[in-house]
């Protein structure tokens, strides 16, 4: 059995497991996550990616684990604009905070299959069609530029038909029935609202993929790279959202930033026809933009703090 079957083997191996202690064992309690709490979780959601990364490298060489670094990155920092929409769902269906975690759980979950079957899709697209790179190419930076054009990319979920449509097509209880998604009242089964909010979850979710999965495609053509660094990202973006969630204005410089990596990915993948760019040149890259779009948005709040003081 060689390495690549081995850690195909490993990936569903891990991630299983993961949410298994996660929903059983270290947070079995309905209960809002404190921030310090979220900010330690996501560190070691981090880590668990960072590690089967090592693996990859160690096991498949360090070029494609660089790829892997390089793709995680990028997922996670994209999957940074999810929050914002997160939150505005979790509003805009009167999730109590305790049942957050929940609904991201389970939307965690059918997320990452429904990102698979996109990325089978996209696999299947770039093994058939050698020009299929300069469509997700240029796709990438018309997005990136409509980002970088409008500050508010997220939308109004709370308005999405999405939303209407799934409230109309099941029988939805009038409240939330604890961590229940589906009761029996009257004879009758029902959908609770917080059946709604995870699909609303993955739905938005899947919309953000359409973007993130040609990004990573951009990085590698190993369609076990793409899944692996999504799977990983979409694990730490459950406890990023309690981490996060309040404190997004900070990032003032978010919008740009993300949108100058899609340019710069989308740029990458139609040269790659005639340049293959190295990977640990490509990882240094994105660290670079998001590394400047950071200090930026702490020298931009500190200038704010200083002027609304003077």
């Amino acid at each position: 059995m060689g390495a690549a079957t081995l850690l195909w083997i490993a990936l569903p191996v891990v991630v299983l497991t993961a949410l298994v202690l996660d929903l059983f064992v270290f947070h079995r309690a309905n209960e809002p996550i404190p921030t310090r709490e979220a900010v330690i979780w996501t560190g070691i959601w981090g880590a668990l990616g960072l590690g089967f990364g090592v693996a990859i490298w160690l096991f498949l060489g360090p070029t494609i684990g660089t790829e892997f670094f390089t793709g995680y990155l990028i997922e996670y920092s994209l999957s940074v604009d999810n929050v914002a929409v997160f939150a505005i769902l979790f509003a805009a269906l009167a999730v109590p905070p305790e049942l957050r975690y929940r609904a991201l759980f389970w939307g965690v979950i059918l997320a990452i299959l429904l990102r698979g079957i996109l990325i089978a899709v996209g696999a299947a697209l770039l093994e058939a069609f050698w020009w299929m790179p300069f469509v997700f190419g240029v796709f990438l930076i018309v997005t990136g530029i409509r980002m970088a054009r409008h500050t508010d990319t997220t939308g109004h979920p709370e308005d999405s038909r999405i939303l209407t449509l799934l409230r109309r097509g099941f029988p939805v209880t009038d409240g939330y029935h604890a961590q229940r998604l589906v009761v029996r009242q009257d004879g009758r089964r029902f959908v609770t609202p917080l059946f709604i909010a995870l699909l609303a979850l993955a739905f938005f979710d899947l919309m953000f993929a359409v973007d993130s999965v040609p990004a990573i495609y951009a990085v590698t053509d190993d369609p076990f790279i793409v899944l692996a660094a999504n799977a990983f990202a979409l694990l730490g973006l459950r406890t990023l959202y309690f981490a996060i969630a309040t404190s997004l204005e900070r990032f003032v410089y978010l919008q740009p930033t993300l949108a100058i990596v899609l340019g710069w990915v989308g740029f990458k993948m139609i040269i790659s026809h005639w340049f293959h760019m190295p990977a640990p040149l490509s990882l240094a890259v994105v660290l670079v933009i998001l590394a400047i779009g950071i200090v930026a948005s702490v020298r931009k709040n500190r200038q704010t703090a200083a002027a609304a003081e003077g």
